[in-house]
């Protein structure tokens, strides 16, 4: 299976809130276990590291917090099929920006994710989600039930 985290879900598994004990767990069984391949997008590396520097400034994580979530994300990272840029994915990007009104990043996850034909989308943006659906992906919001993954597995991903 072919798994694209966005960083609104995989921020998840290093901050308490909604959905996180879900995107762990997942994660832990889906991922690390081998089986499945993560892909992201590249602009997920500096979303991830502001928003965990965001939340050591907001008092949402401790010195000593911030800078182990910062090594396991890197850990992690590692081990993520990470999607070249190319003139492509830009241009989709910019089509799927105009084409739904994302933001710039947003659009630039989505077209990451139809470019390598993900089985599943992870994330937790709401918007983002309605459009990856409408564009013909499987996703899945961590604050949400995980749905049936060999379901998941048979369906054919829209290239969009």
């Amino acid at each position: 299976m072919i798994i694209f985290l966005d960083t609104s879900a995989w921020v998840k598994f290093f901050l308490q809130e909604e959905g996180t004990a879900k995107i762990q767990q997942f994660l832990l069984t889906q991922w690390l276990s081998g089986t499945n391949v993560v892909t992201v997008s590249p602009i997920t590396y500096a979303e991830m590291l502001s928003t965990l520097r965001r939340a050591h400034r907001g008092q949402r994580l401790s010195s000593e917090a911030f800078e182990e979530a910062v090594t396991l994300f890197e850990e992690q990272w590692a081990s993520t099929q990470v999607v070249t840029v190319n003139a492509d994915l830009i241009a989709r990007s910019g089509q799927l920006a105009k084409d739904y009104g994302l933001r710039g990043c947003d659009a630039f996850q989505l077209a990451t994710a139809l470019q390598v034909q993900t089985t599943m989308f992870i994330g937790a943006d709401l918007e983002l989600n309605d459009t990856a659906r409408t564009c013909g992906l499987t996703v899945w919001n961590p604050s949400d039930e995980l749905p049936e993954l060999a379901a998941v597995e048979r369906s054919q991903p829209n290239t969009g």
